[in-house]
């Protein structure tokens, strides 16, 4: 009986001790998961962000262009006095008609359009998963395999839209695209407590 009693209580601990393991796993697997979905955003942000700045800085350097090519000419035959200036912005805008398919704006800007879209749809894709993790209704096996398929899918997408182009790290794009990302998540994800008002 004693025998029958000890055994019941050994069971009984290993159980406990097993559900505590699987529990403090599931939720190691679960900040993994979250943690992922928060760099993406932030990664997703910035792409965009990056893109709108490499947008801006192209049509720049083509409204130069074309205002340089036209103005100059007329300019040249009403104010000979600035004729070394005139001289100055042709020989400007030629070297930049020359150079700019080589400079990398362009490349960019085409590379970013397409990551930041892929990014969002996984970063999408990731939100619409959270609710099973959160939920508990995932295993961690399943939360796991989940998780490595989507860091594959977010590593194709770079190799595929980057390749050799290089990104500079722009700090304050950087900084802005993870405020925006805590806002992101606080107003969607994170709720405060409710307390009721006091008299």
């Amino acid at each position: 009986m004693l025998t029958t009693r000890i055994l019941e209580v050994l069971r009984y601990t290993t159980q406990t001790k097993l559900t505590n393991y699987k529990e403090r796993m599931s939720k190691n697997y679960q900040e993994k998961f979250w943690r992922e979905l928060d760099q993406l955003k932030i990664h997703t942000i910035y792409a965009g962000r990056y893109y709108e700045k490499t947008v801006r800085i192209d049509r720049w350097i083509n409204m130069f262009l074309a205002v340089a090519s036209s103005v100059s000419i007329g300019g040249w035959a009403i104010w000979k006095q600035y004729e070394f200036a005139w001289a100055l912005i042709i020989a400007t805008s030629q070297v930049f008609t020359a150079i700019k398919s080589y400079l990398p704006y362009s490349k960019r800007m085409k590379a970013l359009s397409s990551l930041s879209g892929e990014l969002e749809s996984i970063c999408l894709s990731m939100e619409n998963h959270w609710f099973n993790i959160a939920e508990g209704i995932l295993t961690i096996e399943e939360i796991h395999i989940l998780h490595m398929n989507i860091k594959e899918q977010i590593r194709v997408s770079f190799r595929k839209n980057l390749g050799t182009i290089d990104i500079p790290t722009d700090e304050s794009l950087l900084t802005e695209a993870t405020v925006e990302a805590r806002h992101y998540f606080e107003n969607f994800y994170i709720f405060e407590e409710q307390h009721e008002p006091t008299e």
